[in-house]
């Protein structure tokens, strides 16, 4: 019988899940789509790209929906069983209202999940297509190009030695740098070893060929100069993802790339660091929200007598509300400095759980 129950419940949330999503997504595109309506008309953009921008942001919007459409399905199926009178012949029937949601929970880890693996793989990749098609056509410039780039990084091998990348401009299509200074250092500060070169280019093998290079050897006595048409060493190796405009949204780029660009913006600027760190630990809280938001509802779908659900779902919406602006005002705390990266991504969920366990548990049945 209980296998016969669950099996009810998950048809129905999905039944009015999935119009939910349909009804946010078409919200979602409409909005996006009269906020640049005017600037498509100026540009003269043709039908076809609007069409390709509108597919193009639908698994972002599908993302945004996820979490809202679920609070809804759950809401409005645990109501309606109570308020058609339903979960009392469940309850004597034997079958605990704890019992009863179990698949409703699954329903959210499963949600959580997906929502994650599902940004990674579809969103991340459309929606940086999104823009960039979105940028060329109404005239706006993004790029990951960079200028006057200084990064001292530490070699391997031999140890306490580190090596100084200086570039007047970084090409990130080309995999391109202009008027180049390499400075090898040893011992704290001690020059050992200066390369000019006119540009470099990194290869398939992950190694930087410098062209036109003068080499400067300060290890010996005295100072010879040697020019060398293309000069390479295996300790630059430096991955050109470091070298990128750090003023790209880290929303866009997947795990990997992410991390090299902290790894970067750590080396250059720890206040840039902590505020990259915070929006990429919050990729990974923000996926757990529909286990939030369907363990609210779970817990508040029945506990009015009158207007049960129109109530519930006002109850369950303001509390998810206040989750919403309780993590907002945690990540502007952590980007600012007052708690740390990991407390303000992960704070508010944990501070939600915890209630939201709470609440399922003070259930009398």
């Amino acid at each position: 019988m209980i296998f016969t129950l669950w099996k009810y419940v998950t048809r129905q949330i999905f039944l009015s899940f999935l119009p939910a999503v349909f009804c946010f997504v078409f919200v979602l595109e409409f909005v996006d789509l009269f906020a640049n309506i005017n600037r498509y008309v100026i540009n003269n953009v043709d039908f076809i790209d609007i069409l390709k921008i509108f597919v193009l942001y639908l698994p972002k919007t599908i993302a945004f929906s996820l979490s809202p459409a679920l609070l809804f399905s759950g809401t409005f199926v645990l109501a309606g069983l109570y308020s058609n009178n339903e979960l009392i012949s469940i309850l004597n029937a034997g079958i605990s209202y704890r019992k009863l949601i179990i698949p409703v929970i699954v329903i959210g880890i499963f949600m959580s999940l997906f929502s994650f693996f599902f940004n990674e793989y579809i969103v991340i990749s459309t929606f940086r297509m999104k823009n960039e098609i979105s940028s060329e056509l109404l005239g706006f410039s993004s790029s990951f190009n960079n200028t006057q780039i200084v990064l001292k990084v530490k070699v391997d091998n031999p140890e306490d030695t580190y090596i100084v990348y200086y570039a007047k401009y970084y090409d990130d299509e080309q995999k391109k740098i202009n008027d180049v200074v390499i400075l090898y250092t040893e011992s704290g500060n001690t020059l050992t070893k200066r390369v000019d070169a006119s540009w470099g280019k990194y290869n398939e093998k992950g190694i930087w060929e410098l062209n036109d290079a003068i080499i400067y050897d300060f290890s010996g006595s005295g100072v010879n100069p040697q020019f060398k048409e293309i000069y390479s060493d295996s300790n630059l190796n430096l991955h050109p993802d470091y070298l990128r405009n750090t003023s790209a949204d880290i929303s866009e780029l997947k795990i990997n790339e992410a991390r090299r660009l902290l790894d970067r913006v750590k080396k250059i600027s720890f206040i840039e660091y902590r505020s990259y760190y915070t929006d990429f630990l919050e990729r990974f809280s923000f996926s757990f929200t529909p286990l939030i938001v369907i363990m609210i509802s779970s817990a508040f779908a029945w506990r009015f007598k009158k207007n049960i659900l129109l109530f519930s779902i006002l109850l369950s919406l303001s509390i998810s509300i206040f989750y919403y602006v309780i993590e907002m005002l945690s990540i502007i705390f952590a980007k600012q400095g007052f708690i740390s990266p990991v407390l303000g991504a992960w704070l508010p969920f944990c501070i939600f759980f915890l209630f939201g366990a709470l609440a399922l548990n003070s259930v009398k049945t």
